[in-house]
């Protein structure tokens, strides 16, 4: 699709819509033009920093009036390119609406602009009875980042993902309208739900503006279970049985020592558990202690026919409980940082199925020669999986990379699984999209497109080819 080319009426027009010449920045740079994994880098004519719904809904009508291509962009945490401004057009910088807006906790929710980062959140909570629940390992992404693309988090076991946790959204539309789907109200039988829509979408069917949060009571105890296994495939071949139990863990984690050496070079620190080459992560929370032991017990009780090793049990905030979460948290950059080049696949399959995709990695490690580390969310069979160039020609990575992207995608799909469990298609999977998920339903999907976004300017080229290939 052929685009309009910003010009200088175009930048005397826009800069009327914002007060502060320091929001509007017609030489981007180096800073616009990539995500979290820089893999690919796309430089954005004019970035515009909004701090109020009227000026995005000003800049969103003008880029659709002149078919200008807009994207809208959080903290730049993502890894599959959902941020790039691919085409030029405007970078929509949403980090300066990062406000507070109404904290009520008679309704147990929250209402926060689109560009607050999830830290501010946690630490604007931290001295109250109500918590944010969804537990993404960026601390530093926007809500508006997570909810467009429906981030999971390390407590999606028994919490949900962010999906669950959104009450109400604010969107512009390309019409230059506000628009707010949802409502404060728990229950809605009243219609399509448009907010559902939203979620997920990645930036191209609209502009979050302002996002209303479920808030859950703060649980008052909470523990960690680490397992050690002698293996990894033993440690994953455990998780059903601990969700069979009766348990409903917090959140359920697996790494491996391969990854856990490389957090070890990285953060220059020592992991506390020296046993093991395969550990799961057991969070738990409950109300009294003696919910807690008896939760715990099951969990233990349930791995113990799968080789399990004595377990650590930490309480939440306990020194050794922070470095072992730090260190899961910590694991992406930590690989990123033992490589040139790095692309990821997230995955999402049945948890009884981990193992399969587990399986065919070792196999595809070999195969391909690439190293493959991976991690991930075992209590949801989201997984983390990773392409290390380390000392490979561009050429040769490029090539190995597709290959390995390919087969873990017919994995994935072979096992009713997704795509990606929380980091979204964006830029860099778009042409993977139809095939996995079949021409029909795409075609479904653009209709859908098209009824939101008619002139594609809304961050186009991203989730999946506008046109039918």
């Amino acid at each position: 699709m052929k685009y309009h080319k910003i010009n200088e009426e175009d930048i005397t027009n826009l800069r009327s819509f914002i007060s502060d010449s320091d929001r509007f920045i017609t030489k981007p740079t180096k800073h616009w033009d990539h995500d979290q994994f820089k893999t690919t880098h796309a430089m954005p004519d004019l970035v515009i920093q909004p701090v109020t719904n009227k000026e995005v809904e000003q800049i969103v009508k003008y880029a659709n009036d002149h078919k200008i291509p807009i994207v809208p962009r959080g903290n730049s945490t993502g890894l599959m390119g959902a941020n790039l401004t691919v085409e030029g057009g405007i970078s929509l910088d949403m980090v300066k609406m990062n406000k507070v807006l109404e904290y009520d906790p008679n309704s147990l929710t929250m209402t926060v602009q689109a560009g607050i980062r999830l830290k501010d959140i946690e630490e604007y909570l931290q001295n109250k009875p109500f918590t944010y629940m969804p537990a993404p390992a960026m601390h530093w992404a926007t809500i508006g980042g997570n909810v467009a693309t429906n981030a999971g988090g390390l407590k999606a076991v028994k919490y949900g993902v962010t999906r669950e946790h959104i009450r109400q959204l604010k969107v512009v539309l390309t019409n230059g309208k506000l628009y707010k789907f949802g409502a404060q109200a728990v229950k809605s039988s009243s219609g399509y739900s448009v907010k559902d829509l939203i979620i997920g979408s990645e930036g191209t069917l609209g502009v979050i503006t302002e996002v209303t949060l479920r808030l859950y009571p703060r649980p008052r105890k909470s523990i960690n279970a680490i397992i050690p296994y002698p293996t990894l495939d033993d440690a994953i071949k455990s998780v059903p049985a601990i969700l069979a139990s009766g348990v409903v863990p917090t959140t359920v984690e697996f790494m491996g020592r391969k990854v856990i050496d490389l957090w070890e070079k990285y953060a220059n620190d020592t992991f506390p558990i020296r046993t093991g080459n395969g550990f799961i992560i057991v969070g738990i929370d409950a109300f009294t202690d003696d919910e807690l032991k008896a939760e715990l017990k099951h969990a233990l009780d349930a791995v113990k026919p799968f080789k399990a090793q004595k377990a650590v049990v930490l309480g939440a905030d306990s020194p050794e409980a922070k470095k072992i979460w730090g260190c899961r948290e910590a694991l992406l950059l930590a690989i990123q940082k033992s490589t040139p080049k790095m692309d990821e696949v997230d995955i999402c399959v049945p948890i009884n199925h981990i193992p399969d995709v587990l399986d065919r990695v070792d196999q595809l490690e070999t195969e391909v020669g690439m190293r493959i580390p991976n991690f991930g969310h075992a209590g949801d069979g989201n997984l983390h999986i990773y392409l290390c160039s380390d000392d490979m020609s561009d050429a040769e990575y490029a090539k190995k990379s597709n290959k390995v992207i390919s087969e873990l995608y017919k994995t994935a799909k072979a096992l009713d699984g997704n795509m990606s469990g929380e980091h979204g298609i964006g830029y860099a999977r778009e042409n993977n999209f139809e095939s996995f998920y079949g021409k029909d339903y795409t075609n479904l999907l653009r209709k859908i497109k098209n009824l939101f976004d008619p002139n594609n300017i809304l961050n186009p080229d991203k989730i999946f080819p506008l046109e039918d290939k």
